[in-house]
């Protein structure tokens, strides 16, 4: 009787950095459920790697997708699989330097949105590309924040406010979740359905939301 060749392993990361993302169809169990469909066409085994409410600005701080490369390093498992690029890294250099990581410790790369295998040279070109774009885009918006801060600041308006010590980790939760693309709307939802309260004790609104996102202290703390 032939000896049945065991299936690939990939460890399909699934992440968002809000609840709020379910709803632009980013959600945990939405990205799950299409990896194991694509993990199922290919014939690989699949173990689900969960991160919620990390941005994917760097890969460090994020306990779990480390802990899988790891894993992927020594062997236990031969693919990275992620609906999409903005899923794993938005960062050209943190990018740049997993798929240098992959090639060296011999385990792949795939994402499903744009089809791409990074194993292939025209993949792994395509991914760069893209995660230069999302780098830009994260620059442009800082840029444009910060000019728009400058102009206020010649309409008078006042920056820098000091943050309370007890509020300091609901005021970084909104500048990740902003930084990750969460709209304002979205955001000031998420914070009134948890019941997490504003400086001042009240009610989440967008521009709540939009005046620590804006802020002089956000520019500091970014």
């Amino acid at each position: 009787m032939s000896k049945q060749t065991p299936r690939p392993l990939a460890l399909a990361y699934v992440r968002v950095s809000s609840a709020v993302q379910v709803e632009e169809g980013a959600s945990l169990d939405a990205q799950e459920s299409t990896l194991r469909e694509e993990a199922a066409r290919r014939g690989w085994a699949i173990e689900i790697v969960r991160e919620e409410g990390k941005s994917a600005k760097s890969i460090h701080g994020r306990p779990a997708l480390t802990d899988a490369l790891r894993r992927l390093d020594r062997g236990e498992a031969q693919y990275l699989l992620s609906v999409r690029l903005d899923r794993v890294s938005r960062s050209v250099a943190d990018f740049a330097a997993l798929i240098d990581r992959a090639r060296r410790q011999h385990w792949g790369i795939v994402l499903l949105s744009p089809n791409l295998d990074l194993s292939d040279p025209s993949g792994e070109f395509v991914a760069n590309v893209l995660a230069s774009a999302a780098q830009y885009e994260r620059r442009l918006i800082s840029v444009r924040t910060r000019e728009g801060m400058a102009q206020r600041k010649t309409e008078g308006a006042v920056f820098g406010r000091e943050v309370a010590a007890d509020f300091l980790p609901t005021y970084r939760r909104v500048l990740l979740m902003s930084a990750d693309g969460v709209g304002l709307n979205a955001i000031a939802r998420t914070l009134n359905d948890e019941g997490v309260p504003t400086a001042k004790g009240g009610k989440w609104y967008a521009s709540t939301v939009r005046a620590i996102v804006m802020s002089e202290t956000a520019k500091t703390l970014g």
